[in-house]
């Protein structure tokens, strides 16, 4: 713990103490993946925290493995005060604050690093701040690693490489122009269907981070993998505004306090985890192709970025000048 936040969970436990006894707290949590993957064990981290400091009195509940429906269910769920806080992707919080979907753009970042400081600088919070009109107090950002290619035909190297390619990708019209735009042919299919859709040919491979790629087991039918990542998008967790609102001032403080420990645990969980994946692939024979020349990637996909950015200029501008 930091020598700031250590100060200000003293300070906010101190309060605490001292004030009069405040209700407990059970904060439900939601979230698609399972126990045991960074984003859920980020969170039951922050729980121990809160339950730590309060003495039991404030405490998470995590509905996990998709429990309470998809991410936009849940996101629905938690801005009407049904539930009390949610992680998801920055994808599903785009219609409420639309400058969120600059981090879709591909090579919007140039690395881990430059994210880390974007978000957890001005840029970052800024956002953040303005998910409260939709009813959403924005509490952090986790990891979720980079996006690259993989496929069941040969070794990816250049963009040139790509050329006929069907390749998967989220249903979302910027990532379709991306592969498009990189000689492939971008085809929208649900994640679950995916790994028969390469297993029958119905598309030559896909893209996603390592432990995506290999807790799917998509390298028994898609055995080359390329480090390219054309995508580093971090993901968010929120809180409702409508519970919020009915906290004290030192509840408030004690649960961003333990979000901004939860966010850093989850970033040390998941470089683990991808390291692991990375490890696994190499086991099971995986072709990877590492220290990929990204300049022409980077140039070929400069038009996905014009045509989806372009409402975003200046945001993109302040990105590309943190380093």
């Amino acid at each position: 713990m930091t020598v700031s936040i250590r100060k200000l969970t003293l300070a906010a436990v101190a309060a605490a103490a001292t004030a009069a006894p405040a209700s407990a707290l059970e904060i439900k949590s939601s979230d698609v993946h399972p126990m045991g993957y960074p984003t859920t064990d980020a969170i039951e981290y922050m729980g121990q925290l809160l339950s730590d400091w309060t003495n039991g009195r404030i405490t998470i509940k995590i509905f996990h493995s998709m429990q309470l429906g998809g991410e936009k269910e849940a996101l629905e769920q938690v801005q009407l005060g049904a539930l009390e806080m949610t992680r998801v992707s920055v994808g599903v919080v785009g219609p409420i604050v639309p400058d969120f979907n600059v981090f879709n753009l591909p090579y919007v970042f140039r690395s881990l690093d430059q994210m880390h400081n974007v978000v957890d600088g001005e840029i970052g919070t800024a956002l953040l701040d303005k998910l409260s009109a939709g009813g959403l107090i924005g509490l952090g950002y986790m990891d979720a690693g980079s996006r690259s290619f993989y496929n069941k035909t040969k070794a990816i190297e250049t963009p040139a490489d790509l050329a006929g390619m069907k390749i998967r990708v989220m249903q979302n019209p910027i990532f379709v122009d991306m592969v498009n735009a990189l000689g492939g042919n971008g085809l929208p299919i649900a994640y679950n269907e995916l790994y028969t859709a390469m297993q029958t040919g119905v598309v030559d491979g896909a893209e996603n981070n390592p432990p995506s790629y290999e807790s799917g087991k998509h390298y028994e039918v898609a055995g080359y993998y390329t480090i390219d990542e054309h995508l580093m998008v971090p993901e968010i967790f929120v809180f409702s505004k409508k519970v919020w609102d009915t906290l004290d001032e030192v509840d408030r403080q004690l649960i961003r306090n333990a979000s901004v420990l939860a966010a850093r645990k989850e970033r040390e969980l998941w470089a683990a985890r991808e390291k692991a994946s990375m490890d696994i692939l190499r086991e099971k024979g995986v072709t990877i192709v590492e220290n990929v020349d990204k300049t022409p990637f980077i140039e070929a996909t400069k038009s996905v970025r014009e045509k989806h950015g372009a409402d975003y200029a200046d945001l993109l501008k302040r990105i590309e000048a943190t380093k």
